[in-house]
């Protein structure tokens, strides 16, 4: 049985997490299904060469898993959820703009950017939404923004709520029309409120 959580133990893992067509490639793949480089590159729109290229990257680092049936190569992840170990974390300051929060918000930035960029064809985005058969972008490009308060002990309990949501939504029930479900990209972010972080970092000078 595969492990739920992939931790990146190491800077290079970590940029594999952080590259926007890393990003790319893990989204597509699977846990529990393997995938061709071909299917992977057909749902992506991606060159298949440069799919290519990123699944060997994430095989040298130990990152998913590769192997041969009917002598075609194909591919799935290691776990459910990738994310960073804290050992991995505690070196970002040193070497910030490599690393996670700034290859995150391109990724997001890149794919927003996409997104706008392909309704052009069209009168705007809401009629490109309703071509691709979604709603109106309140609700397909909805933005929940608020602030919280946490205790430290408590944050590992919050991130399992999160991930329960996605466990929730993760896959189309068995016996459901899968044209009834449309798919979304979901994205999480948190940092600390900015006026607190300096004051308590002036207050500890």
């Amino acid at each position: 049985m595969k492990e739920e959580y992939f931790k990146a133990e190491t800077i290079e893992q970590t940029n594999l997490l952080t590259d926007p067509f890393g990003l790319t490639v893990l989204s597509i793949l699977e846990e529990d299904k393997y995938m061709a480089a071909k299917d992977i590159s057909e749902k992506s729109g991606e060159e298949l060469e440069l799919i290519e290229e990123y699944l060997e990257l994430f095989l040298e680092e130990d990152m998913i898993e590769r192997k041969t049936v009917d002598d075609k190569e194909i591919y799935a992840k290691k776990a459910e959820y990738y994310s960073f170990s804290p050992e991995v974390l505690s070196m970002i300051p040193d070497k910030i703009h490599d690393h996670f929060i700034f290859g995150l918000l391109h990724a997001i930035q890149g794919d927003y950017y996409d997104l706008l960029k392909l309704s052009k064809e069209y009168n705007d985005l809401e009629s490109a939404l309703e071509k691709a058969g979604y709603p109106e972008p309140k609700k397909s490009l909805d933005l929940i923004m608020g602030r919280i308060f946490i205790k430290e002990e408590n944050i590992n309990d919050m991130a399992e709520e999160i991930n329960n949501i996605f466990k929730k939504y993760k896959e189309i029930p068995d016996g459901e029309d899968e044209e009834d479900y449309l798919s979304f990209d979901l994205n999480f972010l948190m940092k600390p409120t900015m006026s607190n972080f300096l004051k308590n970092i002036q207050d500890n000078s």
